[in-house]
């Protein structure tokens, strides 16, 4: 066995706390935290390198001389870790002054006097100190592997770049789920490698061929979230070879539909349609089951799905003519080729349905990466599709991780890409297609407020605010994060939301009842324990919930929770948690409230709760966000409306309705001689 150590590198306040780190600090100290109690646990060594600068700054770089940037100074709050992330009495803390971890020939040593020749490697940042440590580690003969979702950056497309670089050097990247997992194998545990009394599963579908993966020691595993103790999937990463396979098929089956009629397309997609509504019990079954989505709303999802299909027809029905432009010239939309595919596991039915239906309708094929928390629903919608009658290699699917979604975005193969996502995973995909020169549809993360003015029929306003908190566990990137009322309401409110919060039904996700369901994974709850644990750090005071439920589950359940007391700069504010927590936001006035409201970079929705027709007005024309909400209740996402995100909740055009027109179609002029026709 390879003796490994885990290396740390400047997780330090001042790092953290830099504009622009993505993924946030929150999530990066929760990620970090898990590896290094992991490792401890199974007896790996964890080494710690930072920055340190003296009082006087005669150390600093010489940049940061020239810009007179003090940070990591010695002795001050700064140089220090977060609390949960500070070494061990027995963890040993490298200084350095530059980039690189090795600038201190102490670490060398203490390496090899532990014998150690693989290091693992988390923290930031990735362009820059990761970087230089990795390469000097390389240089000195290590195996190194880089925990991807324990390191960040402030540079979306140098981390990107550097990605690239450091894998044509060797270097792997992986997750904390898959290097714990791997570790826990090597020292003797059920965990181990793929093959030990596990299925090899299906690691694609191309053509309309499943296809096994016995061969592939790279695979992610799957809990049922309202029962922790069984595993419900092992899903294998595709590698390049089926990445590549799946494009190539889906080329071939693109140009040779390009003939196909519109009429036999849209009828085989109305097809499509009549089989959801026949499969929907199963669906239904599988997402509750998967992902832990209440029944209600896994019902909601599928009947949601259905209407993008219905919404996708007709919109090609009528924006698919050609545009007479006079003397000759003409103008007419086609189909861009193969489209890729990422989505998401929250909405695992209604979110790839209301990509793929629009992309085929409009004559494009496509490769597809589902989550790997939802294979059986992914499953479904696949069989569905070929019993309508649709080409089964216009659509192919192939499982895996953030890798395997850069190989599909980098493959020449691949004309455009629809991502569903986070925000920093929007970051990454802006970077690759930009490199790529691809266009990019992203739904980005949301982190949205809900306004509340003292003039509010607050009775009315408080049960529809507490189930968009926290219904399915606050795991929709439509969630108001962020409840902003204004200080002459706020005990009139609290006296009416705490108490609607404490009547939501948690519970079972089978019960038709429930309405809070457990979280996807003991990973993500521990991430958003960690954000609540931050929030209280940072001065944040807890108004209700924050743990979780004293019994009668074994699942990944946490209480809703609410908070207050944080200044608007707070981690919690500015990055949505994705979980069952909100933040309540006093607010002196309307103009004070508007300022919070658009006081983050996300933009997705929106809402405000007034009598007043001119503050609805004034709301109208100031709030930062893609999709505004001026009624009481739970947002319903409509097929026909578009849905997309400002600032950073959305790139490119947005999803549905007649705006998928403008993605999954390329405009094309004829110019034509006299008397020619086009």
């Amino acid at each position: 066995m390879n003796r490994t150590a885990l290396l740390i590198v400047d997780m330090q306040v001042d790092f953290l706390t830099r504009p622009a780190l993505l993924p946030p600090q929150s999530v990066l100290i929760a990620q970090s935290t898990l590896l290094a109690t992991g490792c401890r646990g199974l007896g790996v060594p964890v080494l710690h390198s930072q920055t340190r600068v003296d009082r006087e700054g005669m150390a600093r770089m010489p940049h940061w001389k020239e810009r007179d940037i003090m940070a990591c100074v010695e002795g001050s709050p700064g140089a220090l870790p977060p609390v949960s992330l500070q070494p061990l009495e027995n963890e040993p803390v490298f200084t350095k002054r530059f980039y690189s971890a090795f600038e201190s020939s102490e670490l060398e040593r203490h390496l090899e006097k532990l014998q150690v020749e693989r290091l693992l490697v988390a923290g930031v940042y990735l362009h820059a100190c990761i970087r230089s440590s990795v390469l000097d580690a390389y240089a000195r003969g290590f195996q190194v592997c880089i925990i991807d979702d324990a390191v960040g950056s402030t540079e979306p497309v140098h981390a990107e770049l550097t990605r690239d670089y450091l894998r044509q050097r060797a270097i792997e990247f992986t997750s904390c789920d898959e290097a714990l997992r791997r570790l826990a194998g090597e020292a003797g545990g059920s965990d181990g490698d793929f093959g030990k009394g596990q299925k090899p599963g299906r690691v694609a579908c191309i053509g309309g061929e499943w296809q096994e993966a016995p061969g592939h020691r790279r695979r992610m595993r799957h809990r049922q979230p309202a029962r922790s103790n069984q595993v419900i999937a092992e899903v294998p990463v595709a590698e390049s070879t089926e990445v590549e396979d799946a494009a190539r098929t889906a080329q071939q089956a693109y140009r040779a539909c390009r003939s196909d009629g519109r009429e036999e397309r849209l009828g085989q997609l109305q097809g499509w349609s009549d089989e959801l509504a026949q499969r929907a019990g199963v669906l239904v079954d599988a997402i509750v089951h998967e992902i832990g989505k209440p029944r209600a709303e896994a019902l909601a999802e599928v009947h949601r799905a259905q209407a993008h299909i219905d919404t996708a027809v007709r919109v090609a029905r009528t924006h698919g003519g050609t545009i007479e432009l006079g003397n000759q010239i003409t103008a007419r939309h086609q189909p861009r080729g193969v489209i890729g595919l990422i989505t998401p596991w929250n909405n695992p039915a209604a979110i790839p349905v209301g990509k793929i239906a629009p992309a085929l309708a409009f004559g494009n094929s496509l490769v597809w990466k589902p989550a790997h928390q939802a294979p059986e629903t992914a499953r479904l919608l696949i069989e569905s599709l070929g019993a309508a009658g649709i080409p089964e290699a216009m659509v192919n699917l192939v499982f895996g991780d953030g890798d395997t979604a850069r190989e599909i975005m980098a493959s020449p193969m691949v004309q455009a890409i629809s991502i569903t996502g986070s925000t920093s995973t929007g970051a990454t995909a802006a970077a690759l297609c930009a490199r790529h020169a691809k266009p990019l549809q992203a739904e980005l993360g949301g982190n949205n407020a809900a306004i509340v003015l003292a003039d509010a029929d607050i009775a009315a306003a408080v049960s529809g605010l507490a189930l968009a908190a926290f219904g399915f566990a606050g795991q929709r990137c439509t969630a108001t994060r962020r409840l902003v009322v204004e200080r002459a309401a706020i005990d009139e409110f609290l006296a009416s939301f705490l108490p609607a919060m404490a009547k939501l039904r948690v519970g079972d996700p089978e019960e038709l009842s429930t309405q809070v369901g457990p979280l996807i994974s003991a990973e993500h709850r521990s991430r958003v324990e960690a954000a609540i644990s931050f929030a209280l750090e940072e001065g944040g005071q807890l108004l209700s919930g924050g743990g979780r439920p004293a019994s009668g589950n074994d699942g990944f359940y946490l209480n809703p929770t609410l908070i207050t007391g944080l200044e608007p700069t707070a981690s919690l504010i500015l990055h949505e948690t994705f979980g069952p927590v909100a933040i309540l936001q006093p607010a002196e006035d309307f103009d004070d409230a508007l300022a919070l409201l658009n006081g983050v970079s996300q933009g997705l929705v929106a809402s405000i709760h007034t009598s007043s027709p001119e503050k609805r007005r004034r709301f109208i024309a100031a709030a930062e966000a893609g999709i505004l909400k001026l009624a009481p209740g739970a947002l319903a996402i409509h097929p026909d409306a578009p849905f997309g995100g400002w600032k950073s909740s959305g790139m490119g055009p947005p999803e549905h309705g007649q705006w998928d027109h403008e993605f999954y179609t390329r405009p094309q002029a004829i110019y034509a001689d006299q008397g020619t026709q086009p």
